[in-house]
């Protein structure tokens, strides 16, 4: 494929997001995006003598368009952060692999080279008004270039530190890349590395070059719960088949939604939650519709990290069959996922403790629930005498559906957390709330529902 990437390459992605209700993690090489060549001044990061200027081209890549696009879609694509020219230049010119850790000599970068790649990665992502001082948080989610990952969580200088203080929290490498520096090798093995999250990740024989490429291995056999892909595995080789292969994607996400064991996280904090639950998390099934939950070894360095946030349970069901009653230890759990055959169940965040949760199916619908068909983490809802509470983090702008009686008023006190409108059926009582993050990374805060 001889051609410049455009917008409809990056929509292809966002389709399928769309039609699985999920916030894929895209992971972006930001020297493509600096328009104002401020590489020049970073010569291990991209050298001038040999990289094409991005200003040259800026018309004709439409930058400026690609990054509006991110930015209108957040909502189904996070903008995550993977290098800055993914490999890395010495003072000789000479180039090695790669960017975040020496594999060819198996030894550490200079920290202050590292720390340089982030100040880069701010200033460019500063060109499109994507700083603090325009209300975005830098990128929550990190993927070293080629696994290139410097692990060394008990030491002062580790990739992890430098992530954790840029305000990264979730990254994924293929720790068998790495077996000198000792990281966790168990299968589907992960850890924290000063706050941030690390998680393993495996090649399922989709190459990173081959266009319409899906995983050789079958989703059965597969040992991590992080599925890789690249960028071109989305793709036609020509715009007419664009839509056979977007299809061909959507039927691969909606067969791991059907597998008994593996759901489709709603977006990155959300799958780190879940792979932590399954790590540490003990379910025992007491009678029938009664379920323990032994939360107790959670670690504590989860809780200094942010996390873990929902628990996901799968729930099969009947044809006829509707969630109709949950409380975990008498609270009500309200938010819930329906599929064809399934019921996914979005728990509250749970402390380190033991929980019991107790559920009814029936042919009735529960009367207040959340419809999760967003991709936003609804974490908790306060029921009260004449309203409601919904603590969540929106992702971008979207839907939040809720089974409820009339409101009054629906708002939000969080100014980066805007109420677009509100709709109400009285036929069918469902409330549709249109909310809107002004961060591009996502904003955490609580919306209102008062009744009549």
């Amino acid at each position: 494929m001889k051609r410049i990437f455009d917008v409809s390459d990056y929509k292809a992605i966002v389709d399928v997001a769309k039609s699985v209700g999920v916030r894929i993690q895209g992971l972006f090489v930001l020297g493509e995006f600096d328009k104002e060549n401020i590489l020049d001044r970073f010569p291990d990061l991209y050298p001038p003598n040999i990289r094409w200027k991005c200003s040259t081209r800026n018309e004709e890549r439409k930058l400026e368009e690609i990054m509006d696009f991110l930015k209108k879609e957040s909502a189904y694509i996070e903008f995550g952060f993977h290098g800055i020219g993914h490999e890395y230049w010495e003072e000789n010119g000479i180039q090695k692999r790669a960017e975040w850790y020496n594999l060819i000599e198996r030894r550490p970068w200079p920290e202050e080279s590292l720390r340089q790649r982030i100040i880069a990665a701010r200033e460019i992502l500063a060109q499109y008004g994507l700083s603090p001082q325009y209300g975005h948080s830098f990128s929550e989610s990190f993927v070293p270039c080629a696994y290139s990952y410097y692990w060394n969580p008990n030491g002062e200088y580790s990739l992890g530190k430098i992530l954790s203080e840029a305000g990264v929290r979730f990254a994924a490498t293929d720790f068998s890349q790495i077996p000198e520096l000792s990281p966790p090798l168990e299968i589907n093995g992960g850890a924290f590395d000063h706050g941030v999250h690390v998680i393993s990740r495996a090649n399922y024989g989709n190459s990173w070059y081959e266009l319409d490429s899906q995983p050789r291995v079958l989703l059965e056999l597969q040992t991590t719960d992080m599925i890789e892909t690249h960028w071109p595995n989305w793709l036609a080789q020509d715009d007419f088949l664009q839509p056979f292969v977007t299809e061909h994607w959507i039927q691969y996400y909606l067969k791991v939604q059907q597998q008994n064991d593996r759901y489709l996280a709603k977006n990155t904090e959300q799958f780190h939650s879940q792979w932590l639950y399954r790590k540490y998390t003990v379910l025992r099934a007491l009678d029938n519709h009664v379920v323990e939950i032994d939360n107790s070894a959670m670690p504590a360095e989860a809780y200094s990290a942010g996390l873990p946030g929902n628990l996901i349970i799968k729930i099969r069901r009947h044809a006829s069959d509707h969630l109709s009653e949950a409380t975990l230890n008498g609270e009500p759990a309200p938010v819930v996922l329906e599929g064809p055959d399934f019921v996914l169940l979005h728990l509250p965040p749970l402390e380190r403790r033991k929980y019991l949760l107790k559920y009814r199916m029936g042919a009735e619908k529960m009367p207040f629930f959340i419809h999760h068909t967003g991709t936003s983490n609804v974490y908790k809802t306060t029921q009260k005498k004449n309203s409601v509470d919904v603590f969540l983090k929106n992702y971008g702008r979207q839907s939040l559906r809720i089974t409820c009686s009339p409101p009054n008023k629906v708002f939000s006190v969080d100014n980066e957390l805007k109420i677009i409108n509100y709709n109400y059926d009285t036929s069918s009582r469902i409330l549709d709330i249109e909310v809107e993050s002004t961060n591009f990374q996502g904003t955490q805060g609580k919306i209102t529902i008062q009744y009549r």
